[in-house]
């Protein structure tokens, strides 16, 4: 009986969010393979470049889905999202996808402080190394959902505690950056219906590995950050971490539209994917990260003004350290073109300003050009090293200015 009057609260939950809540299609194609500068990892050392190649086996991984999934009815809609979900869970994700992106998060933060022999170990074991990104990525096959680790030596002068916190956090911040990256592609040009695994497991995989036993996993990142924290004269756990990213996760309104997609799937076979909005207002999304001056946590909102612009707006705090506070507006603009090359182009301007004793300023602008199965982008980003995304994210501290561009294949 409870548990009847239990699935009775759930169907008259979900039909409420289907009345209060809408998701607005977009026209735009949602799956793209990208090709970037950004792959050129000692040169540009960028973890949004570099984000583009996990991105974009996602996004091919979706379209796949859409080819071979059985839609003919519900069992095989079930039999399809469960089975590519587990292979994503199990065995894709772990192995190829977010566990190597965490790893060139501590590369970046490495080399940002200007350390020339980075290496990744590739195996549970430690004993086999790979010296680029991608050859780790390549490499981890034969060493399927294996643990891996980074390894690289920062110089003296810029050697200190809360550079040593940055590179350990470097891995978990790009889990979360990642899980970022999926909630804006979704929001700007819908999803489908694997990136519910793929958002869990950034989003999750943080929390997971803070969750493991100290006694039985010594030395890893969250230990690390804790004795890290420890030095620095605050008081915060692996805890408070943990809490912070499963509130991030349970909070996110990605989280909740990507279920209800997935949902609504298996009920009517519908792929496309796209955030719920309340009056054109997005569904708030969180992010957790960890810096040296403390636990912060983002809140990211976005405002469809109509089909061709919108607006979003997050707010991060140090909520647990030293009182830090990090506004970055956005707005993204685009427009079909009658005639030509290209059939829509798009710009998307973005300030990022810390406030603390002062103003910390950064931004970028995102601008792109898309044809009917071909398209360009360049962006540039001036990084500020004081700010929050500065810090998680600058390729080399001395130089704060980033210029990306790239092709990117749309697959329908």
């Amino acid at each position: 009986m409870r548990c009847f009057k239990f699935k009775i609260k759930i169907s008259i939950y979900l039909i409420l969010i289907s009345f209060v809540a809408s998701a607005k299609e977009n026209d735009e194609n949602s799956n793209r393979f990208i090709i970037t500068n950004g792959y050129f990892e000692n040169t540009f050392n960028s973890n949004e470049g570099m984000s583009s190649f996990p991105m974009s086996i996602y996004e091919t991984y979706d379209w796949g889905f859409r080819k071979i999934s059985l839609d003919g009815n519900g069992v095989g809609r079930f039999f399809s999202w469960f089975l590519s979900a587990l292979f994503q869970v199990a065995y894709l994700d772990p192995t190829y996808l977010n566990l190597t992106y965490h790893e060139f998060g501590h590369a970046t933060r490495m080399r940002s402080f200007g350390a020339s022999n980075v290496f990744y170990y590739v195996d549970g074991n430690f004993t086999v190394t790979a010296n680029s990104y991608f050859s780790l990525v390549i490499n981890r096959a034969s060493y399927p959902s294996q643990s891996a680790a980074t390894s690289g030596s920062i110089p003296a002068q810029n050697s200190s505690t809360e550079n040593s916190l940055i590179v350990t956090a470097g891995g978990m911040n790009n889990e979360i950056l990642l899980s970022k990256n999926i909630a804006e592609k979704i929001y700007d040009r819908g999803g489908s219906v694997p990136d519910f695994a793929f958002y869990f497991m950034n989003k999750f995989g943080p929390y997971s590995y803070s969750k493991i036993n100290p006694n039985e996993f010594q030395g890893g990142d969250p230990d690390k950050i804790e004795t890290y924290y420890a030095n620095l004269g605050k008081n915060i756990s692996r805890t408070d971490f943990q809490q912070a990213y499963l509130f991030s996760m349970l909070a996110s309104g990605t989280f909740y539209s990507l279920l209800w997609g997935d949902l609504k799937y298996i009920g009517t076979g519908e792929h496309n994917i796209s955030t719920l909005e309340i009056f054109n207002f997005s569904l708030p999304d969180f992010s957790a990260f960890i810096n040296p001056r403390g636990l912060s946590m983002e809140t990211m909102l976005h405002y469809r003004v109509n089909k061709n612009i919108s607006l979003g707006l997050a707010y991060e705090t140090v909520y647990k350290g030293d009182s830090y506070n990090q506004v970055s507006p956005q707005i993204r603009l685009s427009s079909k073109v009658n005639g030509g090359l290209f059939r829509k182009i798009s710009a998307k301007p973005q300030l990022v300003m810390g406030f603390s004793n002062g103003l910390d300023l950064g931004g970028s602008i995102l601008c792109e050009a898309e044809a009917e199965t071909v398209g360009v982008f360049l962006k540039y980003t001036y990084y500020n090293k004081n700010n929050l995304y500065g810090e998680r994210n600058i390729p080399f501290i001395d130089k704060p200015h980033e210029v990306l561009g790239g092709i990117y294949f749309n697959m329908r």
